[in-house]
């Protein structure tokens, strides 16, 4: 194994350095996407709430005065609002928000640029990682390719859409993007370059512990791999390995008893972690206020269903991979007739799953991923034995997501990591391949008809989300007169209506 990446070291950095450029042009691209130049007067959902929530912990609270948490909240009966968001990107705001001017700009731009540019760059020096013994040999033809690798993972992966959007969505999804990143980029190291497995074990469950507090869905398939790590470890040697599997799943702890607090402190038990679309000690704001019916399709269908169910598995990955990209073309006739074949097969029982724009299938969005993800059954067999600890967990958080009974294009991110540790061992036999026929025609073209076709569709998506969770019905806060709106639709007393109703902690 260290043979094979034994002169990589310059072969690296050659090709990182020659792709500089391109570098520079993403995160330019990434910053000019977050600024919001390009949205002009829309204001993205929510950008606001966690520069509120950090501001809210720092006072000792939890709850969020309604007038912030808006629909988004989650109410108790007496109105006080939570939001079911994790922590993790309140990271950005306690580096930067000390000095930060919160009552000038939020701070959600920078933290989902901050995120986004980790996140890419890991997942490119992973793939150049990979590529790079056999690109080498190509001399300055090989550099080319790499520079064209480095170019489709700035513009052709999701970084470069979540950027497009700072609504409160995207933040959690976009440091998790950059924490997978991360776990990508350490399995690259071991299973193509020179690490031994038991440097996973520290870095994979630092990252399972943040992405809990992001996205939970992928924290799973990640803690399944860190725990698959520390048992292989204690099979090998439990001697050599005691304390570095001890810290780990100190690390792991540590964060799932945080975790699980939270879930108490916010929902009043462990296991929520979210509020109810139903009466009861804790429900979503849309229905809490009125705006949507408890036995809406959507509500019924989480009611019912519940909010995961394997069984959705079919239909959601049919409608991720396939569904019809939303263009200047006009695909609704298709697209819905796409989704009706595919639930009376699929999901006939299921109730309501909900499609969020923009639309796009995986096919359109991802060509070249998939292309290298399929070429991934011709790598060697010992390559795969290697992966196949983050591959389970790639599997795993895969598996979660899809058993969701929404799809979106943000979604697809969560979904990403296993693609891409996919992508490393099919970039793998593709560059070798490439290497020992030079000449070939087919493998070449077709990458790059692969790699035209995803910047479009890419940029597309992107400039699609600008306009997404956007617009003037948003704003940072709720002006009196409207909270006293809902709170009047709730019969609540004055007294409460004062209180539910209080000032943001922000420019109050």
């Amino acid at each position: 194994m260290t043979q094979a990446i034994s002169g990589t070291g310059c072969s690296r950095s050659v090709t990182i350095t020659r792709s500089l450029d391109l570098i520079v042009l993403g995160i330019l691209t990434y910053a000019v996407l977050a600024s919001g130049v390009l949205r002009e007067w829309a204001y993205p959902f929510g950008q606001n709430i966690y520069d509120e929530y950090f501001h809210a912990i720092l006072d000792g609270h939890l709850d969020l005065p309604a007038r912030v948490a808006q629909l988004e909240g989650h109410y108790s009966p007496d109105g006080v609002a939570y939001i079911y968001h994790g922590l993790a990107p309140l990271i950005t705001r306690f580096v930067f928000g000390w000095a930060w001017p919160f009552e000038s700009f939020s701070l959600a731009p920078l933290s989902v640029w901050i995120w986004a540019c980790i996140g890419s760059f890991c997942y490119n020096l992973a793939f150049v990682t990979v590529a790079a013994p056999h690109l080498e040999q190509l001399g300055e033809r090989g550099v080319r390719l790499s520079r064209y690798l480095s170019l489709a993972t700035w513009f052709c992966s999701p970084g470069i859409y979540l950027t497009a959007s700072t609504a409160i969505y995207h933040e959690p999804v976009v440091l998790t993007y950059a924490a997978t990143g991360v776990f990508v980029l350490v399995w690259a190291q071991a299973v193509f370059g020179d690490w031994p497995v038991w440097r996973t074990a520290i870095p994979s469950a630092l990252i399972a512990a943040i992405a809990l507090h992001g996205r939970p869905n992928v924290a799973i398939g990640l803690y399944l791999a860190t725990v698959l790590v520390l048992l292989l470890l204690a099979k090998t040697s439990l001697r050599t390995h005691w304390l570095r599997i001890g810290l780990a799943l100190l690390i792991l702890g540590l964060s799932g008893i945080g975790y699980l607090t939270l879930n108490t402190a916010r929902f009043g038990s462990p296991t929520h972690t979210h509020g109810s679309f139903l009466k009861s000690n804790m429900q979503y704001g849309y229905v809490f206020w009125g705006v949507e019916k408890e036995n809406s399709a959507r509500a019924s269908a989480f009611t019912e269903h519940g909010r995961f169910n394997a069984r959705r598995i079919p239909y959601n990955f049919t409608i991720h991979m396939f569904d019809l990209p939303e263009t200047r073309l006009d695909l609704k006739a298709p697209r819905d007739r796409l989704r009706e074949i595919a639930q009376r097969i699929l999901a006939p029982d299921l109730g309501f799953i909900r499609s969020a724009k923009p639309f796009v299938g995986m096919v359109w969005l991802w060509p070249l991923w998939l292309m290298f993800a399929v070429y991934a059954v011709t790598a060697q067999r010992k390559f795969w034995f290697r992966m196949a600890i983050p591959l389970a967990g790639g599997l795993a958080t895969t598996l979660v997501t899809l058993s969701y009974g929404t799809v979106a294009l943000r979604y697809k991110t969560d979904m990403w990591p296993l693609l891409s540790l996919l992508v490393l061992l099919g970039l793998f036999a593709f560059t070798k391949k490439v290497a020992r026929n030079p000449g070939s025609f087919a493998p070449k073209w077709a990458a790059g008809a692969c790699l035209v076709f995803g910047l479009f569709l890419t940029w597309s998506m992107a400039t699609g989300f600008i306009t997404y969770q956007t617009g003037t019905r948003y704003t940072p806060v709720w002006s009196d007169e409207q909270c006293e709106f809902f709170t009047g639709k709730k019969n609540f007393s004055r007294e409460d209506a004062a209180r539910i109703c209080s000032p943001p902690r922000i420019g109050g």
